[in-house]
């Protein structure tokens, strides 16, 4: 019969190393791929959509939401994820808080047809919605924020802009004038500097009263705003325009100002989750020659 070989034994201390070892290598490899540095983060804006988005090739690739605005905590907001943009939505007004996207040139190319399809939020789950009805004879234009023509590059993204938690009554004036003037600048801006991350919503003070139209009660905002985000090679850009919900005919830099005006106004704070040097650089003035064709 063979003898039982000894189990060899180590000291405690070369036993405790040994573990720490090994659960430092473990955690490395199950979080480093979710790690990023934030300036590194910071230096492409990325998309609003759940857990992927069109990357530059217009390939899927995940996020994390950085460019999001903070959440609100002095009115009612639900945060609603659809395919090509993410809204914060107010059961009170039954209008967005915000409505947030990023444009990239490879979407701007997109081939969709505009759908003309409008249809209640029925992802909405807190309070009530609006429907077309509402708009029907008001004299308001059902005003896109998140416009047709920046989801033209999927089916489904198409379909989902014309959902009426996406739509503000604006003025045609409005509409069909400055506010359509931004949007195909914006396109413009996109394909000229790769990507321009959008936010854009109506402006609505706290304790005022407001016009309201249809059945449901939508509220007719006096002022829309929309700020974009976009980066050059060493630094971020920002600016931030306000339009009065009338009939205005100006050129776009006379509604140009810094995000942080645009934060004051609105009471919205949009790009809190970067990095606070990048952040307060970034918003606190503006200079229309970042912006080619701003006039």
């Amino acid at each position: 019969m063979c003898a039982r070989r000894k189990k060899k034994k180590y000291p405690l201390p070369v036993v405790v190393a040994a573990l720490c070892v090994c659960a430092f290598t473990l955690y490395r490899n199950v979080n480093a791929p979710n790690q990023t540095d934030a300036v590194s983060a910071a230096e492409q804006p990325v998309s609003t959509s759940d857990n992927e988005a069109p990357n530059r090739e217009g390939k899927p690739a995940k996020t994390d939401n950085l460019l999001l605005p903070s959440y609100l905590t002095d009115r009612n907001e639900e945060i609603v994820r659809h395919e090509g943009f993410v809204l914060s939505y107010n059961s009170r007004h039954l209008l967005p808080n915000w409505v947030s996207w990023l444009l990239t040139r490879e979407r701007t190319k997109g081939k969709e047809k505009r759908a003309d399809n409008f249809q209640p939020d029925t992802d909405i789950r807190k309070g009530p919605i609006a429907e077309d009805s509402d708009y029907r004879g008001s004299g308001f234009d059902r005003g896109h924020m998140c416009p047709s023509a920046d989801c033209k590059h999927s089916r489904q993204s198409q379909n989902q802009c014309f959902l009426l938690s996406n739509i503000c009554p604006q003025t045609h004036a409005l509409n069909a004038g400055d506010w359509k003037e931004l949007e195909e600048l914006t396109r413009d801006w996109a394909q000229r500097y790769d990507s321009i991350y959008v936010v854009c919503g109506p402006v609505i003070e706290h304790g005022k009263e407001y016009k309201t139209i249809g059945e449901n009660g939508v509220t007719v905002p006096e002022r829309y705003f929309k700020v974009l985000w976009r980066n050059t090679s060493d630094a971020a850009v920002c600016i931030g325009f306000i339009f009065e919900n009338g009939s205005q005919n100006k050129p776009l830099s006379a509604y140009a100002l810094s995000v942080d005006d645009v934060e004051k106004a609105t009471g919205i704070n949009f790009f809190s989750k970067f990095p606070k040097h990048i952040e307060r650089k970034a918003e606190s003035s503006v200079d229309v020659s970042q912006w080619k064709g701003l006039k």
